[in-house]
């Protein structure tokens, strides 16, 4: 190697015969032995710098698979993605991390670190300001950050804002709100600015902890009162965030905050793996914002590396599950025990010293007495010891600098180690001078196109090829997402003018694959083109069907508008009622209200796709952006809300579904916001007492509406009904669903059914019959739906009577 001869920049000659077994084991043997043991008190201990030993667990899961060199190419945690081999096994570690950091739902993978990890956190925050509007995307974090922030700020192209460091050391709320008030002063009225707000759960030179709760408040209580600026919001925890959740479980720098998007761990710190091995996680549906098709390969990379590697994939998996919460506590109690040794060794050689253990963090600053606060050359090199500059307050109260050191407590340490410092420390110490003291800082046939356009149900536009159709033969021959398009099968909805008994036309309709068989292929549906539609599926869409086998919908004779809805009314195989389904808005896209005889379900934003993945693939998404679930019980009970599950932040935009090369299994679902509630039925009182629920620590309710957009979500109930109101951020507009807690208990009795359980058994003059009965009842409650001045009053209208009202 010339250049370590005279330090020229030639390159070395590849080599044309290979070293001897002998040599390469000589060669190799050398250099093993200038890298420094774990275990030996007299070699150098790198206490300055966040490494430790690998666990054995994790070394020999690395070797069991490295000899496969299997490639954990793209991302794996979606719904059908790693399923078999080191996928899987990355699948269910980086899972379980993200449960580790309270994530309801994420998607992530594996990186070679930290600083991979935190360019594609600013990458996916930077493509999704900019698909929120931003013309100008800005990167604020404190001037402590880690210097992976800045060089993915270079690479991304991206302007750097940095806080001053307070005397705290930390990021302040006040000082990242004071920033984005200048922020949104130099954006103009007409524009957007795109802020990547960048937090650190263990400063790599302090280990301390911004408060990312407060940060997090801020930039929810902005979000819900709009203006030009929109956020995203990092939190570094590379050094923090594989100790914090085992040492001090109460502090919130995690995804419980609504308004964390993405977060960076480094296991190859102290999470005892190899290098390298860091972890990338963010909220489900930010991710797809750094995809990029690679056709050559027949995927869609949403990673920074590409390749990487699966034996790295199962070490992590081995650790996760083979040391679990209990062995990382107990690894972690001997840190902070190494930890506090290591702050009374330092003490003990400069009682002057400002020494600083990080809470719960296995960090030790040190501001040494002497003059300047330097370590002698030689001890700081062979200790790996590095000095910062930092912000600090003099006994006098006057600011200034400060040079600390820091130090780890990391897993490999030993008593052993911390006292062979000490014995280092207190002779380095000895003869140097002392400076002051100081203190600690503080599709459907032609026909019905012409008539309706579609089916009621998007996905009967497709359908499984013959063969492969039954659910219960899978994975034989069923595929849960190979469907092909109904024409080119030919298997087009054929419809048919119904006649009376006497032969003359009755306005309707009869439609199936095959009219002579009609309950045999998909579905059998009766229509009057200008009202109303009813399907009856057969055996195999009954077994598939989320919602039902049957389904009556009321969509005219006035057409669908965001003020006038489309009425479904769904029923199971044995004929009995499941629900009633309001939707407003569009065909695919609309707010929805579903009552069922026990429970209420609201869904804002839901969003219906079928996507036609390669040839004649296609797979089906359903997207909501709220979610709210009333379960009803038969009594009085006051109302509760029992679960809030925030899966992403509605107020930045994000894929509402899959790129196309993505989907693998059927049905693919994703909601923001899921609030579960209970409430009796009789319940007659106000709740709650204030005008609407508070928000608490969380942030206000955010959801995508299809009526208003971005919007605040506001539950109540009162007069016996529950009542959800939508008030549009950043503009006018509101909407409000009134819906009474007994609507459902009347709905069994008022829509009678037909068992539908055996298709094949049915004739077509029994589905007509039926949608006649349904029709004059369902048609006034459609009407009494009607959106007046915002509101939308669900009701079953007076004289609308079922058999059950009139017996």
């Amino acid at each position: 190697m010339a250049d370590l001869e005279d330090g020229s920049t030639e390159t070395d000659t590849f080599p044309d015969t290979p070293l001897s077994a002998t040599e390469l084991a000589r060669v190799l043997d050398a250099r093993l032995a200038e890298v420094p043991g774990w275990q030996a008190p007299d070699d150098p201990v790198r206490l300055g710098f966040a490494m430790t030993a690998p666990h054995a667990l994790a070394l020999d899961a690395f070797g069991r698979f490295a000899e496969r060199n299997p490639n954990n190419v793209g991302v794996h945690t979606r719904f059908g993605d790693g399923v078999r081999g080191t996928r899987r096994l990355e699948r269910e570690a980086v899972l379980a991390l993200a449960g580790l950091l309270h994530a309801d739902a994420a998607d992530g993978y594996l990186t070679g670190g930290a600083n991979e990890g935190t360019l594609a956190g600013l990458r996916v925050g930077r493509n999704a300001l900019r698909a929120a509007g931003a013309g100008r995307v800005v990167v604020l974090a404190s001037a402590l950050t880690h210097h992976s922030v800045a060089k993915a700020a270079e690479i991304l192209d991206l302007e750097l804002r940095l806080c001053p460091a307070g005397p705290s050391w930390l990021l302040d709320a006040e000082a990242v709100d004071a920033a984005l008030d200048a922020l949104a002063a130099e954006t103009g009225a007409d524009a957007r600015t795109g802020v990547v707000v960048v937090s650190t759960a263990g400063y790599y030179n302090t280990g301390l902890v911004d408060p990312v709760d407060a940060i997090a408040g801020v930039l929810a209580r902005r979000a819900a009162d709009g203006g030009n600026l929109s956020v995203f919001h990092h939190v570094d925890a590379a050094h923090g965030g594989m100790i914090l959740p085992f040492t001090a479980p109460e502090v919130p720098f995690d995804f419980r905050n609504p308004y964390v998007h993405s977060i960076v761990l480094d296991p190859h710190k102290s999470g005892l793996m190899p290098y390298s091995c860091g972890v990338f996680l963010c909220r489900k549906g930010l991710l797809g914002h750094g995809a990029v098709a690679a056709p050559m390969s027949g995927f869609v990379d949403e990673t920074i590396s590409g390749s990487r590697s699966g034996a790295m994939a199962a070490a992590l998996w081995s650790l996760v599950f083979g040391l679990a919460a209990d062995g990382y506590r107990e690894v972690f109690r001997d840190c902070l025990r190494v930890r506090d040794r290591l702050a009374e060794a330092i003490r003990a050689a400069d009682p002057d010293a400002l020494v600083l253990p990080s809470p719960g963090n296995t960090v030790v600053v040190a501001g040494f007495s002497h003059e300047d606060g330097r370590l002698p050359a030689e001890l700081a090199e062979r200790y790996r010891l590095v000095g910062n500059t930092l912000p600090w307050t003099a006994p006098d109260g006057s600011p200034g600098d400060r040079l600390f050191h820091h130090f780890y407590a990391m897993p490999h340490l030993t008593p052993a180690h911390v006292d062979g410092f000490a014995a280092a420390l207190a002779g380095s110490l000895a003869g140097a001078s002392r400076g002051p003291r100081r203190d600690a800082p503080a599709a459907p046939a032609a026909e019905l196109r012409d008539l309706r356009r579609s089916s009621v149900c998007l996905r009967h536009l497709v359908v499984h090829p013959p063969g492969r159709r039954d659910p219960d033969d899978h994975p034989h021959a069923y595929s849960f997402h190979t469907f092909q398009d109904r024409a080119g099968l030919g298997e087009q909805l054929a419809a048919r003018p119904w006649t009376g008994d006497d032969g003359s036309r009755t306005g309707l309709y009869v439609y199936a694959p095959d009219p002579e068989a009609p309950f045999a292929n998909e579905l059998f549906g009766v229509t009057d083109p200008e009202r109303y539609s009813l399907e009856v599926l057969d055996r195999n869409q009954q077994k598939l069907s989320l919602v039902g086998a049957a389904h009556f919908a009321v969509f005219g004779p006035e057409p669908r508008t965001q003020d006038r809805p489309v009425v479904l009314a769904n029923f199971h195989a044995d004929g009995t009622f499941r629900s009633v389904e309001y939707k407003y808005g569009d065909r695919r896209y609309n707010d929805e209200v579903q009552v069922f005889a026990d429970r209420l379900v609201v869904k804002i934003g839901k969003d219906a796709r079928s996507v036609r993945r390669d040839g004649d693939d296609y797979s089906f998404s359903l997207d909501t952006s709220l979610e709210l679930r009333v379960r009803l019980t038969d009594d009085d009970a006051v109302p509760r809300i029992t679960r809030v599950a925030r899966h992403a932040d509605p107020a930045l935009p994000r894929r509402r579904h899959l790129l196309r090369g993505q989907y693998r299994r059927f049905p693919n679902r994703f909601f923001d916001t899921v609030v579960d509630m209970t409430a009796g039925r009789r319940y007659e009182a106000r709740w709650p007492a204030a005008e609407s629920v508070p928000s608490g620590s969380e942030g206000p309710l955010l959801a995508r509406s299809a009526l208003l957009d971005l919007v605040r979500v506001t539950t109540s109930v009162t007069g016996g009904a529950l009542c959800v109101e939508l008030t549009a951020v950043g503009g006018p507009g509101t909407a409000a669903f009134t819906v009474p807690l007994g609507l459902g208990a009347r709905l069994p009795g008022l829509l009678p059914g037909i068992p539908v359980g055996e298709p094949e058994t049915l004739t077509p003059a029994e589905v007509v019959e039926w949608a006649a009965r349904l029709h004059p009842r369902l048609g006034p409650m459609r009407e009494a739906a009607l959106a007046r001045e915002g509101r939308r009053r669900l009701s079953v209208p007076d004289g609308v009577t079922g058999r059950t009202e009139r017996a």
